[in-house]
Parts: structure tokens; sequence; C-alpha cells
């Protein structure tokens, strides 16, 4: 649910929560609501009020299971000016509190809504009217539908190979949005494959070039050099990342002597942060380097390699940014020198530049990225540690949100979808028994809820066991199944005395660990079906996407937790709220001990059926792959079994040159040593078979 406002623009007289639900609940008089409407362009950035809307011709509605979630339909004055193509709509609820003064209420947004092409009616009156049916921004996710296939391998979210001619600044890559530039005492010029940059005066003030877009994390590699070797003092060209403004930003920096080395370092605005890393590299004025820097988190890598030699697999530089921390910025490159530079109208060039934003292919960093290639650059989706075991792709047509979906579905997430302000939302899903109540609704003296209600149940057809499975050509199978023992629910095997089972092809877990999860949820959500509420109340602008409330009734002898499905709000003084919500069911992995969701925490030692450790004695034959059978571990379970080797050794990789194993089972495996002595050699091992 939304907040209740603190003092400030939307609670200017900073009325108390306290007084904020005795005015919702009508305790001191009648509620009092009016609704008012901003048009904004196509960034969310306001225009105007739009004061041209009919009175209480508004409505709102929210599904939370729909792939579009929230809709408006309002009835509009024609000739305002407003571009039904680009604009959009933001209504807002106003509640009025006593003494009812010019600044007595609060106000919530209730979303931002994309126009569709409206049609026109004359009143009796002779105006002119647009009826206005309004979506929320999933719409554009449902619309933008890929041309080509779409893969999550090798992805560039910037690339410019600078075949183009543009003086004065470097202008649009090949893929990204335009370049941003320093442009005193320097010129820019693209030509022939090159972007260059030369300083006409004052070195060592810090020239940036950064495409006009922000990410939080991202990996950068060029290709530059410079026509001169540097004199008096060191050239700084760099790699910039999360560039805010001036002095506001990281650098990894590529120091070019005097005397032709090529060292490192890390920078924080122009602050340094660790000692200055030598790479044993030497430039020649028209040489060409090549350098790569990631940035994940507060953590910060580079390398430089020379042209024509191999890109080195370890990083140079490594450092972690501990005080003035950025979160988020643009990418690009920087030049200038140390102040007691002497060159003349230096000159670096640079012949290609990329940006990956997602470096360590995080499963969220991808739900970013698409987002952000639709032009949703507004969002709020929380980290995962996840990854994509390996690259997806999906075929061309298919739209950005059902790519989002499919992601987002892979590492348990709830579904996406976007606030009150139009900033899309995505988080890990939590079941609605373990989240707080926000809102109660009782039949008491301070009720809202009108009388009538329905009430709906539904036994027939939920399973009660759930078997989720992951079967794919380049990774091991993987099987999970979660039954609902619980004697408490009306639909468990104890209680049925049978057993409907619903198998779930699960193709998109990126783990087992996220395919639990997921079969846990898939469960959760099954047996939720079975009783559901559709019931009216006074207007609450309260609420939001996926709310959990609990609902008190004597006439129904309710008193439970319910998860809000869908909502309608009249936007009218004297309208009404409708809603549909299920009832929360007490499913918890307690019900089925083979299944834990999430971390566990262990005292002492642990011991479980799909986990065997020991160690074997094996006497080798020398200079020869020596194998022993490891047998009766009859590991539980249903997934692949997974063995690791140790081996107790003071000569790893010299006498002792290797210890590996084949054939893993739920019974045993065979390991295999090879040493170039008969030094009989103690085997560490630990089996594991998945869930």
């Amino acid at each position: 649910m939304q907040p209740i406002p603190v003092q400030g623009p939307r609670n200017p007289n900073g009325h108390t929560e306290d007084e904020v639900r005795r005015a919702l609940h009508g305790v001191d008089g009648s509620q009092r609501m009016t609704f008012r409407y901003d048009l904004l362009d196509r960034t969310n950035r306001l225009l105007r009020p739009l004061d041209e809307v009919a009175a209480d011709s508004g409505r709102v509605t929210l599904n939370n299971l729909g792939d579009i979630k929230r809709d408006l339909s309002l009835r509009v004055r024609s000739g305002t000016g407003v571009d039904w193509g680009s604009n959009r709509i933001q209504p807002w609820a106003r509640l009025h509190l006593p003494p009812y003064g010019p600044q007595d209420w609060v106000e919530w947004p209730l979303g931002v809504f994309l126009p569709t092409t409206p049609t026109q009616s004359v009143d009796a009156t002779r105006y002119v009217w647009r009826d206005i049916q309004a979506y929320d921004q999933g719409v554009i996710l449902a619309d933008d539908q890929i041309p080509g296939r779409y893969t999550t391998g090798a992805h560039l979210d910037i690339l410019d190979t600078y075949q183009r001619t543009a003086s004065g600044f470097w202008g649009t890559p090949d893929v990204g949005p335009v370049w941003q530039q320093s442009t005193a005492n320097t010129v820019y010029t693209v030509s022939n494959g090159i972007g260059s940059v030369t300083l006409t005066g004052s070195p060592s003030i810090v020239r940036v070039s950064i495409p006009d877009r922000r990410y939080r994390d991202g990996e950068v590699y060029t290709r530059l050099s410079v026509n001169q070797i540097a004199t008096g003092a060191t050239y700084l060209p760099s790699l910039l990342l999360r560039y805010i403004g001036v002095g506001v930003y990281y650098r990894a920096r590529i120091h070019l002597g005097v005397d032709g080395s090529v060292s490192m370092s890390a920078a924080s605005g122009t602050s340094q942060v660790g000692a200055t890393e030598p790479t044993g590299l030497t430039y020649t004025a028209g040489g060409w380097l090549h350098a790569r820097a990631r940035l994940v988190g507060q953590d910060l890598m580079a390398r430089v390699w020379l042209d024509g030699t191999p890109e080195p697999t370890g990083w140079m530089l490594e450092r972690t940014i501990t005080s003035a921390q950025v979160a988020d910025g643009q990418f690009g490159v920087s030049v200038s020198t140390a102040a007691a530079n002497t060159n003349v109208s230096p000159q670096f060039r640079f012949s290609r530049f990329e940006l990956n934003a997602n470096p360590t292919d995080l499963v969220t960093g991808e739900v970013r990225r698409v987002l952000e290639q639709a032009g949703v650059v507004q969002h709020q989706i929380t980290p995962s540690v996840e990854v994509m075991p390996t690259p997806r792709d999906w075929d061309p047509g298919t739209s950005r949100a059902m790519i989002i979906a499919d992601l987002l579905s892979s590492i348990n997430y709830r579904s996406l979808s976007f606030d009150e302000e139009g900033t899309a939302v995505a988080a890990p899903y939590v079941p609605p028994g373990q989240r707080a109540t926000e809102f109660v609704y009782v039949d008491d003296s301070r009720s809202i809820m009108v009388p009538d209600a329905v009430e709906e149940y539904d036994l027939y057809a939920v399973p009660n066991r759930w078997t989720g499975t992951v079967s794919e050509p380049d990774r091991d199978e993987l099987n999970i199944t979660f039954t609902n023992r619980d004697p408490a629910s009306p639909t468990s095997t104890v209680r049925r005395g049978r057993v409907i089972t619903e198998v779930r092809d699960q193709q998109d877990a990126t783990s087992e660990s996220a395919l639990i999860e997921q079969i846990a949820q898939v469960a959760f959500e099954s047996s939720q079906l079975y009783e559901a509420q559709e019931f009216a109340t006074a207007l609450n602008p309260l609420h939001s996407h996926d709310d959990v409330y609990s609902i008190r009734r004597d006439d129904l002898a309710v008193d439970a937790d319910f998860t809000g499905h869908t909502w309608e709000m009249d936007l009218a003084s004297t309208g009404l709220m409708r809603h549909r919500a299920r009832r929360v069911v007490s499913l918890t992995p307690a019900t089925d001990p083979s299944i834990v969701v999430g971390d566990a925490t262990i005292t002492g030692a642990l011991s479980a059926g799909n986990i065997r450790t020991g160690t074997i004695n094996v006497s080798p034959v020398p200079n020869t792959p020596t194998p022993v059978t490891v047998t009766g571990l009859n590991l539980t379970g249903t997934g692949p079994v997974r063995v690791q080797l140790t081996a107790v050794t003071a000569v790893p990789g010299g006498t002792l040159r290797e210890v590996t194993l084949r054939n893993p089972s739920p019974d045993g495996f065979v390991l295999w040593v090879y040493r170039t002595n008969a030094t009989a050699t103690n085997i560490h091992y630990l089996a594991i078979r998945g869930a």
C-alpha cells in the first residue's frame, strides 16, 4: 500500500497518520475526497495541470495478475492541446481533513497512464468531449516486439566504431545514446574510424566523453593512442565510470609516463584510491593500447595491453571504493594530464568503445537492460545474485514484456509492475503469509465496507503435490517435488486422502534453489485459489499493487488475511471502491520437511540423507592413473549427484598430479589418483544429491 505522506507538498499542514486514518473512515464527519489530473510528457515530467477533465468521470482499475496492471478511463474536453501520441496522464486523489482549511489535505498519485486515441462526442451544450482509455507503462513493453532474435549473450549496451564524420562533437554511436562532452579548450572530431580529443589548453582539467544514459554496473573497453610522448608530466587517459558531474565519478586511469612507461591507478573524482600499479608495458607516439575496466558494486578492476598482443586474463588493478561512493552514473572515457605536463595540443585517439552494463550476467541486470532498451529508464529492480547459467534467447516478435516476465520468473520474482509514480518495480516474491498486514477492514463503527459482499469457494481441482523439472542438453537435470501434507489445509493429502499432482516444466529456473522457490510459490498460489471475497468500500487511495490486508466480518464469519487481486476506484467524491481479494492460506515449507526455501541456519553437525562424506586411502601405482571404486552411499533425493574430492598432500601439482572422478551415482563413484610415486594418499570426499 502507499504510505501516508509526511509534511511536505503532499501534506502541507503535516497531518498525522491518525488524523488521516480518521478522515478516511469518516470518524469526524463524512469522508471528503476530490481528484485532480496532471499532464506529463513522455519522460513523466510535469507539463501542466490537466483541468479539462469532466467532473466525476474518472475511474482507475488495477489487476495484479494482468500483464498491463492499471488502466484509467475518463472524459476530457476537446481542443486542450494534448498530444495523444506522447503525453501521459497522472490522476491524484486528495483527502480533505478537519478543520477543512485550504491546506488541510493529503494526496496520493494513482499511476501514470498512456492514453489511446480517444473517441469524440458532442453533448447537449455543444461541448466536444473525448472519452479516454489509458494504460500504465506496461503497454510500452507489451507493444514493443523485438524485430530480430534477442539473446542475453555477448550483449553490448553501447558500441562505437566511429564510422562517421563529425567536428566539434562525437555525435551518436553505432549503438546507444548520443555522446556528451566537455568543450572548453578541447577539439573533438570523428573521421575514418577514429574519435579524437585534442587538448588546446589547461590539459590537467578532466575532459569527459559520456553517452547520455546512466547505469549501475558496467564493463568498459576502448582502444586508444596519443600522438606525442608525454613531456614534463604524465598523461592520464581514463575509462570513466558512474559519472554524475564535476568531481563526482570514478576513473580507471592509464598513466602514460615521460619515460614511455605505462601504469594504472583508480580514482574517485580527482583523488587517487590506493597506489599506482606498474604494468611493465611501454607506449610509443601513435601506438595503440587496449584498456578494459569493470565496476561491480564498489569494486573496480582494470587492465591494459599492447596492440597485437593477447588480452591478459587477470586484472592489473583491483580497488574497492570505500568513501565518496557513487551508486550509478554515466560510463565513458576521459582525458587529462598531470599538472606539470608541457605538451602542446596533445591529441588522444579512440578507435572503439564498448559498454556491457551487465558484466556478471545477473538476471536482474538483464531486466534493467530490456527496460532501458524500451525507453523505460525509471525503474527500481531489487538486485539478485542469481546469474544466467547459459545465454537465453527469444524469437523475433516476442514482446519485451514477455522477455522480462521470463527473466523474473526464473529467479522467483514478482511480476513487473509500475507504481503510482510511473516507476517500474520488481522484487523477490514473498508469500503473503510472511508479509505484514497493511490495512484492516472490519465491520465496526468505523467501517468503510459496504454491507453487500460475495464469498466464493473452489476446492475441486486444487493440487496438493507439485513437481518441477529442468531438463536441458547443456545442464544437469533438476527435479523438485513439493507436497502439501498440512492437516489444517482442506486440500492437503492428509485431509483429502488422495494425491492430485501438477507437473511444471520450469526451464527458466537459473539454479536448484531458484527451482525450489518457484515450486514453493506455485504451491502457495495454487492453494490460495480456494477462497475469494468480493466487496466494496468507501474510497481508499492507500491501495497499491499486491496489497495484503485483513477482513473481519461477523456476518460471513471471516477473520483472515487476504491478498488484493483487483480493485476499481471511482474518481468521484461520491464514488465507491470495489475489491476482489483472495484468502491467504498458510502453506509454508514446514508442511513438507524435505523442502527448505531460502537460507537455513545450522547449529552443531549437519546430517542429511542426500549428503555423504568420507575418506578413502589410496595406494597409487607410480606414474599411472589409479582407480578406486566407492560404493554404499545410498543418497536420497531425485536430483543429480555432485562429488567434490580433496587430497591430503604437501606436493600438489608436483608429486601428486591430479585427483578426479567419473560415473557419480546415488550409490557411489570411481575416483582416480595420479602420483609420480607410490605414497599412500588420503582423499576426502563430499557427495551431495539434489532434492
